[in-house]
């Protein structure tokens, strides 16, 4: 049995035919050739090769944090697991949230440039409406989590990262001497041992939770980005007036 390629995501394939119009040398004489750049446009595939890469940025950026959740934890006691998970969560929101924010404005200024040579306007206009609303949809588990402005209201806190933060606050509070003379000496250490165990047990849970949601969350938001630009990409290509390369060239690619 022949080993099948990877499949190729749409992001790729289409910053890689943006490059190679804006470079044609990037390819060997005979295939160069064959590319027609007599009439493109330079400045809309620089500003399309830079909306897509800070989407490709954005994304490959999600990608990362169920590695983040699984393993980055500091060596040292200076700041806790728990704080440190805590960090990546808010992080990871921001960043997805940043993702959506750039889907968004590739698709508004898509709509608009798409605009000037269609003749259907009016279905353009819904196909991409539609795409603003299903990207909301898409990323609304992720959204609801942050509020609009970050100066207002309460921050999303995770319950078991609540309960971890709790227990090693109250067992540093039960450390303090100033409390010995009022403590049950036999008592004290049953307390903080199952204080000790909430703790782990918590930062865990919240853990384990975190790394299924970021790769439920990695295959939804990239099985969605590869179907939305594989449909953008056939009147974007006639907007900028280029062509598959490897449909210019007979190369085949898996992701069709």
């Amino acid at each position: 049995m022949e080993n099948q390629k990877p499949k190729i995501h749409a992001i790729d394939e289409i910053l890689g035919d943006l490059a190679v119009y804006e470079n044609p040398n990037l390819l060997f004489e005979q295939y160069s050739e064959q590319i027609d750049t007599s009439g493109i446009n330079k400045i809309a595939l620089t500003k399309y090769g830079g909306l897509l890469s800070n989407i490709r940025y954005a994304w490959q950026k999600t990608l990362k944090y169920k590695k983040y959740f699984e393993d980055f934890y500091p060596p040292i006691a200076k700041v806790e697991n728990f704080e440190a998970l805590n960090h990546h969560i808010h992080a990871y929101l921001q960043d997805m949230d940043i993702l959506k924010n750039k889907i968004e404005v590739f698709l508004g200024e898509a709509k608009h440039d798409i605009k000037k040579i269609a003749t259907n306007k009016k279905e353009i206009e819904e196909f991409f409406q539609a795409g603003v609303e299903k990207t909301k949809k898409v990323f609304a588990g992720i959204s609801k989590h942050r509020n609009p402005h970050t100066h207002k209201g309460m921050r999303f806190f995770d319950g078991d990262l609540l309960k971890a933060e709790n227990a090693h606050h109250t067992k540093e509070i039960l450390k303090n001497p100033v409390f010995d003379g009022a403590l049950n000496p036999q008592a004290k250490p049953e307390f903080i041992a199952k204080l000790d165990t909430q703790k782990e047990e918590s930062f865990n849970a919240a853990k384990k939770r975190w790394i299924g949601i970021a790769i439920k969350n990695d295959a939804q938001t990239s099985g969605y980005l590869d179907g939305l630009l594989n449909g953008v990409r056939p009147s974007l290509y006639k907007f900028l007036e280029i062509e598959p390369i490897t449909e210019i060239l007979g190369l085949q690619t898996k992701n069709r």
